[in-house]
């Protein structure tokens, strides 16, 4: 038997999108649900967490924690430490989605899981969330500029992250829908990131990965101004083009750069379907750019929210390792271009020579880190 029990927050309760189609998720992955429901919490968390903790026991009472061969715990907010608490005082082995947690959800000594947060969650200081993710082995999800919901709302938002604040409804299904594209990787263990080694840079590992990409339109520079216009080609990489990009990882690796990969399917034999390199040396005249020198995701994982993971892990490396903002030399794909631009890239105020004579069509980004 396969049980999953979900722990809403004070005011997140099971109805909310999260929790609504992540029960949905679970239903089609074959498990029994259990929804917890609290009532008459106080607003004040130490109390709040004694009253829905007494409730979860209440309800949970009756499982036969035995009888199941898989368990699974899916949280939100206050949940997440109610959840952490649960498991460790019946010490139930359970994987867990933790949503939005408390910086009080770690004092319970999480068990394995992954854990969104937003950086502009009132509740959490997205540092502690980072540090005890990593304290715990973690991983971490983080959505930009989004509250303690995983949304965005418009005075979040500024002009160089989504083109128009009036599309703050769109931006938020987004979010919801790569949140969810996550959940249910995990939930059905299809989806795990790692730093890639030299080692096993090999044709071998991209057995499973195609390029492909199939561009109608792309972004041309034109009198100063950046217009769509039809460009209609097919991009792949021949045999010649995957032994040349061995070749560039293995130098990122061995120069001290940063080479990380996405990987669906069971272990062992979860097949490479992203990945993400950015170089150790830096650029621009006052050495304020590292150069992401590449970020793919396999043609049928697209859409998932795999890229976003990848870039953020970017990210997070290129800024740990001194960087003021990422340089992109980026395809000019309408498609490849709105990517970078919900990632919160824009045009690059100093280009690199270099990346320019190489690629003449790619438009020239940056990101603030």
């Amino acid at each position: 038997m396969k049980q999953a029990i979900f722990f809403p927050g004070i005011g997140y309760h099971c109805d909310k999108p999260l929790f609504y189609y992540g029960t949905k998720l679970c239903r089609q992955a074959q498990y029994e649900i259990h929804q917890l429901a609290y009532t008459n919490l106080s607003r004040s968390i130490p109390e709040a967490f004694d009253q829905a903790y007494a409730q979860t026991e209440a309800q949970l009472a009756h499982v036969n924690w035995d009888a199941c061969d898989e368990i699974l715990f899916v949280s939100k907010s206050l949940g997440t430490a109610v959840a952490a608490a649960y498991a460790k005082r019946h010490h139930i082995p359970c994987r867990n989605i933790y949503y939005t947690p408390l910086a009080e959800t770690f004092d319970f000594a999480p068990q394995p899981g992954i854990v969104f947060h937003g950086t502009s969650d009132p509740w959490a200081k997205t540092a502690v969330i980072k540090e005890k993710c990593r304290e715990y082995s973690l991983p971490l999800h983080i959505i930009e500029h989004t509250n303690h919901s995983l949304e965005v709302q418009a005075h979040d938002l500024s002009d160089r992250t989504v083109p128009s604040k009036n599309h703050t409804v769109l931006q938020n299904l987004r979010i919801l829908e790569e949140v969810m594209a996550f959940s249910e990787m995990y939930i059905t263990h299809e989806l795990y990131f790692r730093p890639l080694c030299e080692k096993e840079l090999c044709r071998s590992l991209f057995a499973g990965f195609i390029r492909r990409q199939q561009v109608v339109k792309c972004w041309r520079r034109e009198h100063d101004q950046w217009v769509i216009k039809d460009a209609p080609f097919i991009d792949d990489w021949s045999e010649e083009d995957y032994q040349f990009l061995l070749q560039c990882l293995k130098n990122t690796i061995q120069t001290g750069g940063f080479v990380y990969g996405a990987f669906c399917g069971k272990m062992p034999n979860a097949t490479l379907k992203g990945f993400v390199s950015v170089e150790s040396a830096f650029l621009g005249s006052a050495q304020q750019y590292l150069d992401l020198s590449c970020i793919h995701v396999s043609e049928d994982q697209r859409g998932k929210g795999i890229g976003a993971v990848l870039f953020r892990e970017a990210k997070n490396w290129a800024k740990k390792k001194g960087g003021k903002k990422l340089y992109i030399s980026a395809h000019s794909a309408v498609e490849t271009q709105a990517f970078y631009q919900m990632m919160g890239c824009v045009d690059a105020e100093e280009y690199d020579p270099h990346h320019v004579e190489a690629e003449p069509f790619d438009r020239q980004l940056e990101c603030i880190l």
